[in-house]
């Protein structure tokens, strides 16, 4: 009777001491996954700085020449025939939008097609910008021409300008801080940046409606014959004052200037000098 308390202790001895090797082992465990994950956290750490560094000099690149209370306006466009990406960073001040975006603007049709006139804003500072630098980037006034429209046609990309239905006229300071517009806007825009560059332009707009509305495109004077358009297409020319001008679609990219989409073939157009 006197041995009755050995075999409970050893059992208590022996359980204590499992106990003691399953804690040990799951606590080596828990110390090894912890190493692992500091070492795994240093490594996202490193990643994450490697990845702020990069962005850091991206948004650099972007941002740098913006103004104080000025917004950013980022444009992909290719010069050299679509071949030879660009890209450009206008710094816009938000009082010279919001003086714009407030007016009072008229809807288009042929009867407003005279306040067209109004909206060529070629001696903005930010329009001279955009010639000066796409000039420094070309080589010939047929480059300047197609590059000039390459930048405001519709691209389908977040840094490019886009199309979406429009009603009003809008100035080109609202097409660029807006990313885009409809065929008028688009327009505009081109014709803007045309007159800048010293082109005679004229302001098409469609006598017949495609897809429930008149379409606006611009035509470019231009002495001597385009050698870049499309091999496919025929050159669309306009007679105006006894002086040839070629067609230029503002809004599909990929057109180059003489190029008339096949959609527009058998539409007739009004023109208007800007």
């Amino acid at each position: 009777m006197k041995n009755n308390w050995v075999r409970p202790l050893v059992i208590l001895v022996i359980s204590l001491l499992i106990s003691n090797f399953i804690i040990y082992s799951l606590y080596d465990n828990c110390l090894q996954k912890n190493n692992e994950l500091i070492n795994e956290q240093q490594k996202l750490v490193t990643k994450n700085n490697d990845l702020n560094e990069t962005y850091q000099t991206f948004r650099s690149s972007i941002f740098k020449p913006v103004e104080v209370n000025c917004t950013a306006v980022t444009i992909v466009y290719y010069t050299n025939f679509s071949n030879n990406e660009q890209k450009i960073t206008l710094s816009v001040p938000y009082e010279k939008y919001n003086s714009t975006n407030y007016s009072n603007h008229p809807t288009w049709h042929n009867q407003t097609l005279e306040s067209a006139k109004d909206y060529i804003t070629d001696n903005e500072t930010i329009i001279s910008q955009i010639v000066e630098t796409v000039k420094n980037q070309t080589r010939s006034e047929e480059e300047v021409a197609n590059a000039l429209l390459d930048f405001v046609q519709d691209k389908q990309n977040g840094l490019s300008i886009r199309y979406y239905p429009t009603r009003e006229l809008k100035y080109p300071i609202e097409t660029l801080v807006e990313m885009g517009g409809d065929c008028d806007t688009h327009a505009i825009l081109y014709a803007t940046l045309m007159k800048a560059a010293r082109f005679k332009v004229l302001l098409l707009f469609s006598n017949e409606k495609i897809d429930g509305q008149h379409h606006v495109a611009i035509a470019v004077h231009f002495e001597n014959q385009f050698t870049n358009s499309l091999p496919d297409i025929e050159d669309s020319i306009f007679t105006y004052n006894g002086e040839k001008y070629y067609y230029a679609e503002t809004t599909g990219w990929g057109w180059r200037v003489g190029d008339l989409p096949p959609k527009f073939q058998n539409l007739t157009f009004q023109m208007m000098s800007l």
